[in-house]
């Protein structure tokens, strides 16, 4: 660059230069510091080329890495809730009744013991076989509507529904009330005045109208999340569809739950195994012996003893108050005691409510 400027400059001089004929101009523009300066103006527009190619070049590479973690974060949030993979799901499932056939088997036996009226340790040892059956049971996953679940995951499942409700309710409300707002203008005059009606004193008529409107006003999930804008529309419709995978689990496990009794089969063993429990069980046979002989004093005697075995369960475990269905059993119970009492014209004693008897706090 030094030496193409002195050659330039050398050309101020009109004086000096008057004698440079067309060979010395030619020879100027050939000179290795002209070339020299040409290249150089070459090679810094080819860097700056280069600099700007690569800048663009980073960008969208830029834009797609924030737009991978973005998704990465929605994958990691929406993993958390994923059904539970605490099971094998490589495996195809068993038959629910092959599955069952051991549980069924240790009823039957701990059954044939109460039969011929044993109920000592061998009775409450039994009940704890069909406990531990009910266990493996619910550990192995049946093969329901084309997959293997296990029958345990009922309540992860009823868990994970209302997780997802309540995170869709948050996403979601304002905008299906604002479309039910919608909606509820269009509704006829019969339609509004059918719901304002109750649905006990409403005609056929005004049944089926406010039926329609109650068709018209229900907006699903689905139907909000398309409203919103992205990111938002694409996080809530993935919330809907682990909604729905969640609750076809639920109705699934909770129908073949209800096939094999599962609950119920549950309750009887857990008190069934136990002292309180056998004595309560034996009591209640008993009674019912006794009903069948129209000895209703015996009767009324023996269901006694029976609540009062039950109050001793419940003091032995407390953690049993939260089973609904042994809650029904001794609902039960209460309730065949009262039919003796009422038939002997005597008053309920309180003290065998069912609050009191599963020492339910007030």
């Amino acid at each position: 660059m030094f030496f193409a400027t002195s050659r330039l400059g050398s050309r101020k001089n009109p004086v000096q230069n008057a004698h440079l004929d067309l060979h010395d101009i030619t020879d100027e523009l050939s000179h290795p510091s002209r070339i020299l300066f040409t290249e150089e103006v070459i090679l810094g527009i080819c860097m700056v080329i280069t600099g700007l190619l690569f800048l663009f070049a980073q960008m969208p590479n830029t834009v797609f890495t924030t737009a991978q973690k973005g998704r990465s974060l929605m994958t990691k949030s929406m993993a958390s809730l994923s059904p539970s993979a605490a099971y094998d799901t490589d495996t195809s499932g068993m038959p629910l009744m092959a599955a069952a056939q051991p549980m069924l088997n240790a009823i039957h036996k701990a059954q044939d013991l109460e039969a011929r009226r044993d109920y000592g340790p061998a009775t409450e040892a039994a009940w704890q076989d069909v406990a531990d059956e009910l266990t493996q049971l619910g550990l192995q996953p049946i093969q329901m509507r084309g997959q293997p679940l296990p029958l345990w995951m009922l309540e992860a499942e009823q868990s994970r529904i209302a997780t997802l409700e309540s995170k869709l309710t948050e996403l979601l409300a304002p905008t299906r009330e604002a479309i039910r707002g919608l909606r509820r203008e269009s509704l006829t005059k019969e339609q509004v005045a059918a719901l304002a009606i109750p649905s006990v004193q409403r005609t056929v008529e005004q049944q089926a109208a406010a039926t329609s409107a109650e068709t018209a006003l229900d907006v699903s999930w689905e139907t909000a999340a398309y409203v919103l804008a992205e990111p938002a529309q694409t996080e809530a419709l993935g919330l809907c569809r682990l909604l729905r995978s969640a609750q076809s689990n639920a109705d699934a496990i909770a129908s073949y739950r209800d096939v094999v009794n599962f609950e119920y089969w549950r309750a009887v063993a857990k008190a069934a195994a136990t002292p309180a429990g056998q004595r309560a069980r034996e009591a209640a046979a008993r009674a019912g012996r006794a009903l069948e002989a129209d000895e209703l004093e015996a009767a009324q005697s023996a269901y006694e003893e029976c609540l009062t075995a039950w109050q001793a369960v419940f003091m032995d475990h407390p953690e049993f108050a939260n089973d609904m269905e042994m809650a029904k059993q001794v609902a039960d119970e209460i309730d065949a005691y009262q039919n003796v009492l009422n038939q002997l014209g005597l008053p309920f004693d309180d003290s065998f409510s069912l609050p009191n008897v599963m020492r339910l706090k007030s």
